[in-house]
């Protein structure tokens, strides 16, 4: 490959960064950059490089310099709205890819980040509509149906969830949303030892993912004791709508009360007692268990970062 070519550079990183290379794709395209500086292309490219690195200052630098150079670049504004969706500034982060699908309405990239970014979101609606507009660009892209298959998982059906990320699977058997959908799928089907086994090629492949830590860490939690119970309890309050979801708690807490008042009424005064401390013990409880798998999941990163051939 000519090395004094940054369009030879460029492909490369592109490359690099399909294989989950992040160093070495930031090498080559600071090379590409060194030969053309005002290539927005590689701005944009090494801004999502360095956002996957949660280096997010010299991210959004570069990512507005994409920006300045090509103001009408589509790939510049969704680089730039990845940037906002990893400093949490969700409403520019929709702004900008937006716009990224205004300039390029072709392109299945802006909606399946307005897809993704919906979903976290909980707009299910907005999310599925995205989501089909992406595929309808580009059905051959397996990241817009393993996108498809997180739909589904938010929506809790593990049937179909399952069904579409083997697919994607069958084509692509390293995509990494599709290996961390079948592996939550596993997870909540109870099929533990499966869903350890597609956690460790998640991460294997993706050593940096997040999301692929993450389900790591929610096998082993679910394994545990401590925290086993707090894992079924949130999978099943957190399944489907937001409005369900707070329907649910708000229907738990007055079934508690009711059960507390009507305890006490019927002169049983030290049972009613008991029911309000066990509401009170499963409160602290489900506020402490988060912050235990949030501890889990920086312990997983860090022995990452020490284990760089994992």
């Amino acid at each position: 490959m000519n090395v004094d070519n940054p369009s030879s550079l460029i492909a490369l990183a592109r490359q690099q960064m399909l294989q989950g290379n992040l160093d070495g794709a930031i090498h080559s395209l600071t090379g590409a950059l060194s030969l053309d500086v005002q290539n927005v292309t590689a701005h944009a490219l090494l801004a999502l490089c360095l956002v996957e690195r949660r280096r997010l200052a010299a991210a959004e630098h570069e990512a507005r310099a994409a920006l300045a150079l090509g103001p009408q670049s589509a790939f510049a504004h969704l680089a730039l709205g990845k940037v906002h969706v990893a400093r949490r500034r969700l409403r520019e982060a929709e702004a900008s890819f937006r716009e990224a699908a205004a300039i390029d309405p072709d392109s299945d990239m802006p909606f399946n980040a307005l897809g993704e970014l919906y979903l976290h979101e909980r707009r299910m609606r907005e999310a599925r509509e995205c989501i089909d507009a992406a595929i309808e660009r580009d059905p051959d892209d397996t990241s817009n149906h393993a996108l498809l298959a997180l739909w589904h998982l938010s929506q809790n059906d593990l049937a179909r969830a399952e069904s579409l990320a083997r697919e994607v699977l069958g084509r692509s058997p390293d995509d990494h949303g599709a290996l961390n959908v079948l592996g939550w799928t596993e997870l909540r089907s109870g099929r533990i030892d499966s869903a350890y086994e597609h956690a460790v090629w998640a991460v294997r492949n993706a050593p940096d993912d997040k999301n692929a830590l993450e389900l790591l860490c929610a096998v082993k939690a679910r394994r545990s004791l401590l925290l086993g119970l707090w894992f079924r309890f949130n999978a099943f309050i957190a399944g489907g709508s937001g409005t369900r979801t707070i329907a649910l708690l708000i229907g738990m807490y007055l079934g508690v009360r009711l059960l507390s008042l009507m305890l006490a009424d019927f002169g049983y005064e030290a049972a009613a007692q008991i029911v309000s401390y066990a509401w009170i013990a499963f409160c602290v409880y489900s506020w402490v268990a988060p912050t235990l798998f949030q501890r889990m999941l920086r312990k997983e990163l860090e022995q990452v970062r020490l284990r760089p051939d994992f």
